[in-house]
């Protein structure tokens, strides 16, 4: 599997959607709560048994609560993120419910009628980058410079990765959820992305490159996205050896290209004739 996100196209059609939340869901409870007057009229409802639902601030459990609903109180749900997978009252799900401005639940602990309606895929807010290349270039080196100095990121192949995988910020996972890096869920969307969402994308093996749908990471803002991406590469082990070449910006890239970050067989090239054409090594000086 690869972090890389490539395509940019949204999975907009609902069934298809709809088709990729069920997907996130398994395990439904083997006793249903009783119906009542909000589920039967088309609504939903927290059921965890007794206690109160934790709200949260994204779509995991590690952040602190943001608030509470009571068992058995109304959900109305804005739209959806996937996110950590929880094993509530009602179902096992990475499904999320968006039911205020940052403040999300799991849908595991969400009683729907009969039939669950289609929930549409959170947008986060707009956090456009600026017009031109020129522009984009000295607008991604001040975000990438933070993970420069707390983590030893070159700032060059972060703002290669920012042009090559957002495509200068017109991608739709970038327009939609202001990422520029492409990292999949995988499961969980960490401690500093908003949740997860699916997207078209293009994967290559060893025979042929195909298209796919991947869950991706989004985030309420641009420098929460370059945040998460030098977190990313230091947390995550098969990217060490990069490490210890910090000070050659080319050889970081082949190194975190070896280590799986992209499936694209041609991708530490494409970072590395990005850098030389726009002397993007002036950012790591």
């Amino acid at each position: 599997m690869s972090e890389r996100w490539r395509s940019g196209l949204l999975t907009a059609a609902a069934l298809v959607a709809a088709a990729l939340a069920a997907s996130l869901v398994t395990a439904p409870a083997a006793a249903a709560a009783p119906a009542d007057a909000d589920a039967e009229a088309g609504g939903a409802v927290v059921r965890t048994g007794g206690g109160p639902l934790n709200v949260r601030s994204n779509a995991a459990t590690w952040h602190p609560p943001v608030g509470e609903l009571a068992d058995g109180a109304p959900v109305r749900a804005q739209c959806q993120l996937a996110g950590e997978r929880v094993a509530g009252q009602v179902r096992t799900t990475a499904l999320w419910l968006r039911v205020g401005p940052d403040r999300y639940v799991s849908d595991a602990f969400v009683r729907w009628p009969s039939k669950r309606p289609v929930v549409r895929w959170c947008d986060q807010p707009a956090d456009p980058p600026p017009a031109g290349r020129a522009r984009f270039i000295e607008w991604a080196a001040e975000h990438a410079e933070p993970s420069r100095r707390a983590h030893r990121v070159p700032a060059s192949v972060t703002v290669a990765q920012a042009i090559n995988e957002s495509g200068w910020g017109g991608s739709a996972l970038t327009e939609h959820g202001n990422a520029y890096f492409g990292i999949k869920c995988f499961g969980t969307p960490g401690g500093i992305a908003v949740g997860c969402r699916p997207y078209d994308t293009r994967e290559c093996d060893d025979d042929d490159c195909f298209a796919t749908t991947g869950t991706f990471r989004v985030y309420p803002s641009a420098a929460r996205s370059f945040a998460d991406h030098g977190n990313f590469l230091v947390v995550n082990p098969r990217y060490r050896p990069a490490f210890d070449h910090t000070g050659d910006p080319n050889r970081f890239a082949r190194e975190i290209h070896k280590a799986g970050y992209a499936t694209d067989p041609s991708y530490s090239d494409k970072l590395i004739a990005l850098m030389r054409k726009y002397d993007l090594y002036r950012f790591d000086r």
